[in-house]
């Protein structure tokens, strides 16, 4: 006798891209109730009688005041404050893994902790590394956040022990830094940072601005749009003094994340510090790898803003150089919400892409450098979407 099967056919399972933003700005100000609970009293009074100093509140005049776009202001007319918005517009919109939580507001208004009382920056830098735990990774499990720290301050990887063997140990995912300060990155004085970082195995993010000179060596820029192109220039001096300083000899567990610092810069670079390498190596012996090889294994980068050549034809040879000289596991998607450049995983992964491109830009890389692990079934659809 012949059996029919009639149990239901299961409908097939729509295959999901799951996505980690790694660079999303929460935005409030030091007087905001979320950073000022973490503020002791005294210098909440201080602020309040004395201000920030100078140098508070920005770099340059920006394309608007929180340079965000203009859905991303709440009820209360505050931008980057309420996390709840952020899960309505970015984090549930894209049906997220995670979101890696960047605070550059900590070393733009306290300008890297220059003018004002040292005990004063140190505590608004430990008050919204508390706060981005509290509010934000207390609100939705899904924001990651960041340890930002003041390069240029003693003791400041104190601030990695104090957040990772705190209580909210397990929210930080990152330490995050200024991308200039008073000396290049590789200086010993930087050493106890990377030291913390490799110990706790987190990675050691930069975002910009940089502080300090700014990226053009000599100052300031006095229009918004000058800052914003010359992002990319920091890097080329960050990278050489990693490398050439012999910190991952010393740290070779060190993982560098380089948010909106661009990424297209660094195959023509990695040949400019080979050609280096190889005509001065006799200045460089405690290297024992070519500097292409340290950029290719310990540094990790963002998409946004997205490299678009003029001619759109060109996009795919712009990733094929890129993944071919070994970058491919390296890039990573970031929104850079509330910005008004902000890109949405359509935008900075195109699905004209290749599938398992897409797969490793939207989120696998990430996963693997934070150690977060992607939702099932979760993400945006891998076709017809």
């Amino acid at each position: 006798m012949t059996l029919t099967d009639v149990r239901p056919v299961d409908a097939p399972v729509e295959e999901k891209l799951g996505i980690i933003d790694t660079d999303f700005h929460p935005m409030p100000l030091p007087t905001d109730p979320q950073v000022a609970e973490h503020l002791p009293k005294r210098w909440r009074d201080y602020i309040a009688r004395y201000g920030l100093g100078s140098f508070g509140g920005g770099v340059a005049p920006s394309q608007r005041e929180f340079t965000h776009r203009l859905d991303a202001v709440d009820s209360r007319g505050r931008v980057g404050v309420d996390p709840h918005l952020a899960v309505e517009q970015v984090v549930d919109k894209y049906d997220m893994s995670a979101v890696v939580l960047t605070c550059p507001q900590t070393y733009i208004i306290t300008h890297g902790g220059a003018n004002m009382p040292y005990e004063c920056a140190f505590a608004i830098y430990r008050a919204y590394n508390d706060a981005l735990a509290h509010t934000w990774s207390g609100a939705d499990d899904r924001f990651k956040a960041s340890i930002t720290l003041p390069r240029d301050l003693a003791g400041a990887a104190d601030e990695i022990v104090r957040c990772k063997e705190g209580p909210n140990g397990d929210s930080y995912v990152q330490v995050l830094m200024s991308p200039a300060g008073q000396d290049p990155l590789g200086k010993q004085r930087y050493w106890p940072i990377f030291e913390a970082c490799e110990h706790y195995d987190i990675p050691l993010g930069f975002h910009v601005p940089g502080m300090g000179r700014q990226p053009t060596g000599a100052g300031r820029q006095n229009f918004y749009a000058e800052m914003h192109a010359a992002f990319a220039v920091l890097p080329i001096s960050m990278v050489p003094s990693l490398i050439f300083e012999g910190v991952f000899e010393r740290f070779p567990r060190l993982k560098i994340a380089l948010l909106e610092l661009g990424w297209d810069w660094a195959v023509p670079f990695s040949w400019r510090l080979d050609a280096t390498f190889e005509k001065l190596r006799d200045e460089l012996p405690h290297l024992t790898r070519k500097p292409s090889e340290y950029l290719r294994e310990h540094f990790w980068f963002s998409t946004q803003p997205i490299e678009e050549p003029e001619n759109p034809q060109w996009t795919p040879d712009v990733y094929a150089m890129f993944e071919e000289s070994g970058f491919a596991d390296r890039l990573m998607f970031s929104s850079d919400y509330p910005h008004w450049d902000f890109d949405s995983p359509y935008e900075s992964v195109p699905r004209s892409f290749p599938l398992e491109r897409r797969r490793r830009i939207l989120g696998a890389n990430a996963s693997a450098l934070y150690k977060i692990p992607l939702r099932a079934g979760h993400g945006i659809p891998a076709v017809g979407a």
